[in-house]
């Protein structure tokens, strides 16, 4: 197992590397937080372009969140690590594929049929339910949430291993709070915060530190 170093990456690496580690929480926790509250079919239909909106732009952000993730295991190896990569996968096939159904899909169905009245409404509101009750987009979520839950867990276990503070490594658990609270209460954009002050924490105060001192050894 070791911390990988910062020595010799050239300044456009590092920079494309904060902007991905701080960005990509930073620009998802404000999405989430103008995430329209769902439901049933009638609340959403409130907000029909917001939520469309907002799930466009939360389909690539939350790909992105396994990017971070990943890098942030990427100075790791060994079996505790690969099991972390692979949670990172199994995360960024399912999840995305939820995210794609639960609320793009959605969001299209209620933004394409709320001119529509009568029977043609009722079928509407029918095909929604369907969507948003179906065992399938169940189970896309469950298998995501749980790779992201194996990716988080074996990413602190490596991080307390090499020495890193507590809690900045307790503060990872933002991430799975914010995909499993997510849907419209604060509790998703306050998890991606914790999240963020987690990884500014780890990367720009423990990891500094640590890579100082293997440049300058006592």
């Amino acid at each position: 197992m070791s911390v990988r170093s910062a020595r010799g990456e050239g300044i456009a690496g590092l920079l494309g590397r904060w902007l991905l580690l701080a960005g990509t929480p930073a620009a998802l926790g404000a999405v989430l937080w103008a995430h329209p509250h769902g439901g049933a079919y009638e609340t959403v239909a409130t907000a029909a372009d917001a939520w469309l909106a907002v799930h466009l732009l939360l389909l690539p952000l939350f790909a992105l969140l396994g990017a971070v993730v990943y890098v942030l295991l990427a100075g790791f190896s060994g079996r505790t690590a690969t099991i972390g990569r692979f949670g990172v996968a199994v995360y960024v096939v399912f999840y995305t594929a939820f995210e794609a159904i639960a609320g793009i899909a959605t969001g299209l169905v209620v933004r394409g049929t709320g001119s529509l009245s009568g029977t043609e409404q009722a079928g509407a509101v029918a095909a929604y339910d369907a969507i948003v009750t179906s065992p399938v987009v169940g189970v896309l979520a469950l298998l995501g949430v749980a790779g992201m839950l194996v990716a988080v867990a074996a990413l602190a276990l490596e991080l307390r291993r090499a020495g890193a503070p507590i809690l900045p490594v307790a503060s990872l658990a933002g991430v799975p709070i914010a995909i499993v609270g997510h849907g419209g209460t604060p509790i998703d954009a306050v998890g991606m915060g914790v999240f963020l002050i987690g990884v500014v924490w780890l990367e720009f105060g423990w990891r500094r530190r640590v890579d100082y001192r293997e440049e300058v050894p006592a």
